[in-house]
């Protein structure tokens, strides 16, 4: 972890890792999560194999994929000694996990876009005056811009109210994920967490974030951890 990391993350509220796990360890998932799929009659050689998810909004669609499909090496496997002791330098603090799951997005056949997602944050706002603790995102596979991968808000953990958040918000959709903006001060931008299989994302648990549409023809496959000071 060197010092400009750790000042871009305390900055920015995340930090990109490339590769940070290899393509060998993250490989065997996207091929258990392929071969679940298939014999679940869900989606196979590109095509839904049936209607079960049929009429689920798009976004409930990743939760019941979650609850169908997981692997009990997950954790073991994906969280090596070193990222989690990166996770522990940038919180500053001991991090205890809760256990990784799986993030699954079919393609959604709609038109990609920022309107109406579902931006918020997984703690309380008791839990915002500093650091709660950190959100380990790992791509399992290649996942391409408006493939579906999360997007966060990036510097909306230094945001003082909620108000706050969904000017910046409002000023940024439509703008595209490169476009950004200052609100109270702070600059804010979208981040969409696309890469490659292995590409790490390490979130300050404070950051506004949403589920993405997925409008390309490929399933979105990731695993993510929460992490939380001890």
């Amino acid at each position: 972890m060197t010092p400009e990391q750790h000042r871009w993350f305390q900055e920015q509220g995340f930090l990109y890792m490339p590769g940070a796990v290899g393509k060998n360890v993250v490989q065997p998932f996207k091929t258990h999560v392929l071969n679940e799929l298939k014999r679940l009659n869900i989606w196979s050689a590109g095509r839904a194999q049936s209607k079960k998810l049929q009429g689920v909004p798009v976004f409930q669609q990743t939760a019941r994929l979650g609850q169908l499909i997981s692997h009990p090496d997950l954790n073991e496997k994906l969280i090596s000694k070193e990222l989690h002791s990166a996770m522990c330098v940038l919180a500053d603090s001991p991090l205890s996990g809760q256990g990784t799951q799986l993030l699954i997005s079919l393609p959604h056949k709609v038109e990609w876009t920022l309107e109406g997602l579902n931006w918020h944050r997984d703690v309380s706002q008791s839990q915002l005056k500093g650091i709660p603790g950190v959100q380990a995102f790992i791509l399992l596979d290649k996942v391409s811009p408006k493939g579906g991968a999360t997007l966060a808000l990036a510097g909306s953990h230094r945001l003082k109210n909620q108000s706050q958040a969904k000017q910046g918000i409002s000023m940024l959709t439509g703008h595209g994920n490169n476009h950004s903006t200052k609100v109270g001060g702070i600059e804010l931008s979208i981040t969409e967490m696309a890469g490659g299989p292995g590409d790490v994302y390490l979130m300050d648990m404070r950051l506004l974030h949403t589920p993405s549409v997925n409008s390309t023809r490929n399933v979105r496959i990731m695993a993510t951890n929460r992490y939380f000071i001890v």
